[in-house]
């Protein structure tokens, strides 16, 4: 194909040869024809290398060495062919190359709201078989582009040979760890307290002794009983509360009337990074803590598990179909943009379906002052809802 150089090179060259008739100049004519040549030259070998190197280029892959990784650092990927073709050796080059010609191999990813990652490199000049690139912004990239580029050193022609990839994703780029004002909001059964102590169940009889009127009866160790004849209650240690139960939500859809495609990005960003830190908060407290967003489903476990579930949310719109997870019986809280529109969105419909008896605590979460009067109305508007406890949380940059 023709880039850009090209073209324009080619009108020159026309221009030249035209210029030349007219006028009768033979130094126009001669430029024209210097011209023609480097172009055919160059489209000649680029076509005729394409066709030499097309079954090894599409044999070629790349995989992303670490797949999960902070945001605002750097990726790295190895480049391999695939059965039939042995690793180069001895600092041998692995492709035919001719003067003039350019081999490159180019990487595209992509995220569910726009955002991407465009690396390019030569795959015969890689120190050690590995190749870096910078992951500067969060998100689960999946593959939008990898392909085979031979092309001239002018830049006049090329050719991209496609290589096809799944669907899945091949990178997350986990939130920045912040520190954070947020604390979690454990209002509405997370965390269990006792109205009277509860002891750890023991059969051994030095942690006994003979029952007393005004003693539990649930203490009764019936079991010696069976044997001893006598009544036994046990004395053994204060039981620990049960973990604190956390449903984190991140509410991704952005109000198109308030925030651009770019601004709702970052914005999910901040919600993101909050989400993170709360969750190492809580799991260092013992929480069950549960992670959902916008379109996607429920995650728990560790804290590494949580952070890879928050490389996923994308800035969606308000009126979109995405619904958020639930959980019966979970104390929940909610992240989510200010938003002036009066459309139905997935927070709203989350709350309608929800159980009457499950509280919610709704953080409306944001960067600078351009959202303080959306995310005052929004407060105002979702605390009059049955349960709901709504605040708003403005972030300095």
């Amino acid at each position: 194909m023709p880039r850009t150089m090209g073209i324009f090179t080619l009108l020159i060259t026309i221009l030249a040869f035209s210029a030349g008739a007219i006028r009768n100049e033979l130094v126009l004519i001669l430029v024209g024809t210097v011209f023609l040549l480097v172009l055919c030259g160059c489209f000649i070998a680029v076509l005729g290398l394409s066709w030499v190197l097309s079954k090894k280029a599409r044999s070629a892959s790349v995989s992303i060495i670490t797949k999960q990784i902070p945001a605002g650092t750097k990726g790295s990927l190895s480049f391999g062919l695939g059965p039939g073709y042995a690793p180069k050796q001895g600092g041998k080059k692995q492709f035919f190359r001719l003067p003039g010609i350019l081999l490159r191999y180019e990487l595209i990813l992509a995220t569910k709201d726009g955002r991407g990652i465009h690396h390019i490199f030569d795959p015969d000049f890689l120190p050690e078989g590995v190749s870096t690139f910078p992951v500067p912004e969060r998100g689960a990239y999946y593959s939008a582009y990898d392909g085979f580029i031979i092309g001239d050193a002018p830049g006049f022609f090329y050719r991209s040979i496609p290589i096809p990839q799944d669907t899945s994703p091949r990178l997350w780029a986990t939130p920045q760890i912040v520190e954070t004002g947020l604390s979690p909001q454990i209002r509405f059964g997370g965390t269990l307290q006792r109205s009277q102590p509860h002891f750890l169940r023991t059969d051994n009889l030095i942690d006994h002794r003979p029952y007393m009127p005004g003693d539990d009866p649930r203490r009764i160790n019936w079991k010696l009983y069976s044997h001893a004849g006598d009544l036994f209650v046990r004395e053994g240690e204060p039981e620990p509360p049960p973990h604190s139960r956390l449903l984190l939500l991140v509410d991704t859809q952005r109000d198109a009337a308030l925030y651009t495609l770019q601004a709702a990005c970052r914005g999910v960003d901040l919600l993101c990074e909050n989400a993170l830190a709360l969750a190492i908060t809580g799991t260092d407290r013992g929480m069950d803590l549960y992670i959902g967003y916008t379109g996607g489903d429920i995650h728990g476990g560790t804290q590494a598990e949580l952070a890879l579930a928050l490389a996923y949310p994308a800035a969606l719109p308000l009126s979109g179909p995405e619904e958020l997870p639930s959980l019966e019986d979970q104390s929940t809280l909610i992240l989510s943009l200010p938003r002036v529109a009066g459309t139905e969105s997935a927070l709203d419909r989350f709350l309608k379906r929800r159980n009457p008896h499950q509280g919610v605590d709704l953080v409306f979460l944001y960067e600078g002052n351009a959202y303080d009067e959306a995310a005052a109305t929004c407060v105002t508007l979702y605390s009059q809802k049955s349960g709901v406890t709504a605040r708003r949380i403005r972030i300095s940059p």
